[in-house]
């Protein structure tokens, strides 16, 4: 029996202090972003707009280390495996009870999965994307006692603890689904969780002003000790300059995804301070593998040779960010340096005429409205491409879809070319990887596999990479998953970008944290 205790000490000291400090009666933390949320139940969000607002909500059995992708034990206290890694138990944290005031127990626990793990179950409501992506191996889940749930795989799957620490993996109150009963027509409960939610995390939901603010309150009893803030605000503004205006006037205190264009503006400014770390992203080109041409890999690749990455760095990234080549990042375990296609317009042609095409074609690429920190300026991304691909003779017509429409969308897979990217959830290769290219995430209305890829080969070397416990032998099956992809051109990634958020000076304990979403807990002002 193989068994782990971490210490809390670390966090939990650095929590409590936060939360032991005084802030200024009725002090309120505005947080300015890019977009509304979609919704706020944890299992069924997969945007980042959503998730920076249910990861303050929400508390998971597991958790990051502040500021870091270390995991640390929290609404768990410990846990043992067995050694052929199939069963997991934990010990629960006692005395933690729901925003509702229900007790925190195993039954809790159990909830939280078998909602997402079971279509009949009366609080399986809406796409559980992420449950799909990261728990298919999860056979049954048990109440042991009160405080203890045990857990058991089918198979071996070795990212299991970290996705435990996935927005996905938090743990929800079953009295707050089950307070509004059950609506005989569909057999689901009446509670709509995904707009009034309940958990047990440093910040209680207050009100949700659609396209305007949502508002959370600091929890007074969390088991970390309650944050410095008395409020924390999320204000959606569209506009990157328009949220750097807002910083600068006072009315709100930090904001994400900035405009590279105005860093040297804000680091300038004196009542501001820019912070950043390397981010662990990719913002790529999907091609929709389901529709035509784009199921001949010849105009997958013609593409990729006509997209100039150095261009649109410079262009839409002002410069800040480097070419990305596979769709696992560098600074993830796992990535592999592959030499990348240079621009060559003749080999686009010519692979073009191979596949039928001598002319050209026309199309559609779809873009959201979001800035994310993977493509702060998504229109001027789409701009360069639309130039890119008009020289190989692909007209290209583009489509800015609001965000909240843009994300379904894409999963049901309606775009014929779409941009998109995706931030680290946990640090393991299988989160970018199986996520975003293996079949079993192709699904039509869930897809996370926006290019709709399905290839046998990758499927088998991703499946024996979650199996393996070997390190080296994983690498190397994520290293041929990395070169097929690479030759074969569902995706063109197209740039990895730095982690940017601009702060008003005086504001103390912000972090970015490589993995996971935004977590406000020790927030508080100077």
């Amino acid at each position: 029996m193989k068994r782990w205790f971490t210490a809390l000490a670390l966090g939990l000291a650095t929590l409590a202090a936060c939360g032991d400090t005084a802030p200024p009666k009725g002090s309120v933390f505005v947080w300015g972003k890019s977009s509304d949320a979609s919704r706020l139940d944890p299992a069924t969000v997969t945007d980042g707009e959503s998730v920076m607002v249910t990861t303050n909500i929400f508390d998971n059995l597991v958790a990051f280390g502040p500021g870091s992708a270390k995991l640390i034990p929290w609404l768990a206290t410990e846990w043992s495996t067995s050694d052929d890694g199939l069963i997991w138990t934990f010990t629960l944290r006692a005395e933690v009870t729901f925003h509702d005031g229900s007790p925190f127990d195993a039954e809790a626990v159990v909830f939280s999965f078998e909602r997402q793990k079971d279509p009949n179950h009366p609080a399986h409501v809406g796409d559980f994307a992420y449950y799909a992506d990261n728990f298919k191996s999860l056979q049954t889940i048990e109440a042991i006692d009160a405080h203890t749930v045990r857990f058991t795989l089918s198979r071996p799957y070795q990212p299991f603890l970290s996705a435990l620490a996935l927005f996905s993996a938090a743990i929800v109150s079953p009295a707050a689904w089950k307070s509004e009963g059950i609506d005989e027509s569909t057999g689901r409960y009446r509670y709509d969780f995904s707009e009034r939610p309940v958990g047990t995390g440093p910040f209680v939901f207050q009100k949700w002003e659609k396209d305007a603010r949502i508002v959370l309150t600091a929890n007074p009893d969390h088991f970390a000790g309650k944050p410095a803030i008395e409020r924390l605000v999320f204000k959606p503004i569209e506009k990157a300059q328009a949220r750097l205006q807002e910083l600068i006037a006072g009315s709100i205190h930090g904001m994400d995804n900035p405009d590279p264009a105005d860093l040297e503006r804000a680091e300038a400014h004196g009542d501001l301070r820019v912070v950043r770390q390397p981010g662990i992203n990719t913002g790529y080109l999907a091609m929709n593998t389901m529709k035509k041409p784009f199921d001949d890999v010849r105009v997958r690749q013609a593409i990729a040779y006509a997209i100039d990455k150095a261009r649109i760095i410079e262009a839409a990234y002002e410069g800040r960010a480097v070419p990305a080549v596979t769709m696992c990042p560098v600074g993830m375990p796992g990535h592999v340096d592959i030499e990348d296609r240079k621009p060559d317009l003749d080999r686009a042609r010519a692979l073009l005429a191979e596949a039928g095409h001598p002319d050209g074609f026309a199309t559609k690429l779809s873009y959201g409205t979001a800035q994310r920190t993977y493509m702060p300026n998504p229109p001027n991304v789409a701009i360069q491409i639309q130039a890119d691909l008009a020289r190989i003779g692909i007209e290209v017509e583009l489509e800015k879809v609001e965000w909240s429409a843009y994300i379904p969308a894409t999963k049901r897979g309606d775009h014929e070319m779409c941009l998109l990217g995706w931030m680290a959830d946990i640090l393991d290769p299988d989160n970018f990887l199986y996520v975003l290219l293996d079949k079993e995430n192709a699904r039509p209305g869930s897809a996370n596999n926006v290019s709709f890829y399905r290839d046998e080969q990758v499927h088998e070397w991703l499946m024996a990479a979650q199996r393996s416990g070997d390190e080296a032998e994983r690498a190397d099956l994520y290293a041929k998953v990395q070169r097929r992809v690479f030759e074969q051109c569902p995706v063109v990634p197209i740039a990895q970008a730095p982690d940017v958020r601009i702060l008003r000076r005086g504001i103390a304990g912000y972090r970015i944290y490589p993995v996971g979403g935004e977590y406000f807990r020790e927030v508080r002002f100077e």
